[in-house]
């Protein structure tokens, strides 16, 4: 199993499916999700507000993993200090990738709630560790 990966190979590989899989840690489970490039960043957002979510695991522990099939690219979660700033572009992101499933989910859930809930994943390069 490769356990290097350029920003090049990861962009492709979120590109090119709608659902991965991703998880807070080491003990958390992979769920799937959606991941959105956006600027050259990769992010993620929340649908359903548990206390127990992901997010929150991400919160406490930033440390996880991206997966698609054998493939598992370490990440850090984070709220990204542009949050503002980049949510539009993250929305326009969603919206590029889903199309009318993304416009009908947002009618479902509140949008503001929704957007601070963005995380960025960080991959974490070989030459970041």
């Amino acid at each position: 199993m490769k356990n290097s990966f350029t920003i090049e190979e990861i962009s492709k590989l979120i590109n090119a499916h709608n659902v991965l899989q991703i998880r807070s840690g080491e003990k958390h489970r992979f769920i799937d999700i959606t991941i959105v490039e956006a600027d050259g960043r990769f992010f993620v957002r929340q649908y359903k507000f548990g206390k127990r979510s992901w997010y929150h695991a991400f919160l406490d522990n930033p440390k996880g993993a991206i997966k698609h099939g054998d493939t598992i690219i370490p990440i850090e979660g984070r709220v990204p200090a542009d949050l503002d700033q980049i949510n539009p572009v993250v929305t326009e992101a969603f919206i590029k990738k889903l199309g009318l499933i993304y416009r009908t989910m947002r009618l479902g859930f509140d949008t503001k709630k929704h957007e601070a809930s963005t995380l960025e994943l960080i991959p974490q390069l070989s030459n970041n560790l």
